[in-house]
């Protein structure tokens, strides 16, 4: 009876211990799917190469015209008792001036999670191309995040460093940056004068000009080339310009080549630049006098 007895309250530790054992179990299970308040935050956020590939110095410079990639993934964020999570993403594109230079995108993640997701933290990428007529500046990526199951956001500025061509601006309608030279690109001359037979290279940049609904504009402008009795030499026909950009377009390049020929006269002659702004109603004429020698 004594063995009996001793085989009988080892029996009854044995099942107390399972018991105990099972409980702890279940609640090391009721701990791990248990929803997950959240925290949440950016695990990764670089500046990319390229579309998926490396991450580079935060402080790297981009030109007009470039493609810009941001990477990041997201954690810390809820899962609620049917194991779901629920994030939205926007990200924006803005100037200097926080005007917008891309279009926005977002995204969301409303999924049920697996098991094996259990540290999964979604990755998202975004580009945005700079316009090809930036100008220098600090433009931003502007990152906005939401947890809707945590009821949670947060924000983040991506610094853009941007090296452009930058124009002096004006309020009305005007040609900046008037330049002459013996060859396309070259050294600037302090006096424009050129020798029979060669040829002159002018460029300049139109400004100030109105843009209308959508961002458009429309400029033409003509030329013509005076004697020193003011009479037309030559006379270009009109070329102009127009569009709607996504970017405010706020300034014009153009160039034009003057050839000499060899039977030219010597002496003083006058450039004549009339500017046409088609959505304002503006006229902006410009004069320059060079010399053949």
């Amino acid at each position: 009876m004594q063995l009996f007895g001793n085989l009988r309250r080892g029996s009854v530790a044995g099942v107390l211990l399972l018991l105990l054992l099972a409980a702890v179990a279940s609640a090391d299970d009721e701990k791990k799917l248990a929803p997950d308040e959240g925290d949440l935050r950016l695990a990764r956020l670089d500046l990319l190469d390229s579309a998926g590939g490396y991450a580079i110095p935060a402080d790297s410079v981009f030109y007009p015209g470039e493609k810009i990639y941001v990477g990041f993934n997201l954690a810390g964020y809820r899962v609620d008792e049917d194991y779901r999570i629920h994030l939205t993403w926007r990200a924006d594109a803005e100037g200097p001036k926080g005007t917008p230079f891309a279009p926005a995108e977002g995204g969301e993640f409303n999924v049920e999670l697996a098991p094996q997701d259990e540290n999964w933290e979604p990755y998202v990428e975004y580009v945005a191309t700079l316009p090809p007529y930036a100008g220098s500046g600090v433009y931003t990526i502007h990152l906005q995040i939401e947890d809707k199951k945590a009821e949670a956001k947060l924000s983040r500025d991506v610094p853009i460093r941007v090296e452009g061509t930058d124009v002096e601006l004006s309020d009305s309608l005007s040609i900046r940056n008037l330049q002459f030279a013996l060859t396309k690109g070259g050294t600037p001359l302090a006096a424009p004068v050129v020798g029979q037979g060669d040829s002159l290279f002018a460029s300049f940049y139109i400004s100030g000009y109105q843009t209308g609904e959508d961002n458009r504009y429309d400029v033409e402008s003509e030329m013509s080339v005076l004697n020193d009795k003011g009479e037309k030499m030559i006379d270009f026909p009109p070329q102009g310009e127009k569009g709607a950009p996504f970017y405010p377009r706020l300034w014009l390049p153009a160039e034009f080549r003057l050839d000499m020929e060899r039977t030219i006269p010597r002496g003083p002659y006058t450039i004549l630049i009339e500017v046409r702004d088609k959505v304002g109603g503006k006229t902006y004429q410009a004069q320059e006098k060079f010399d053949v020698r």
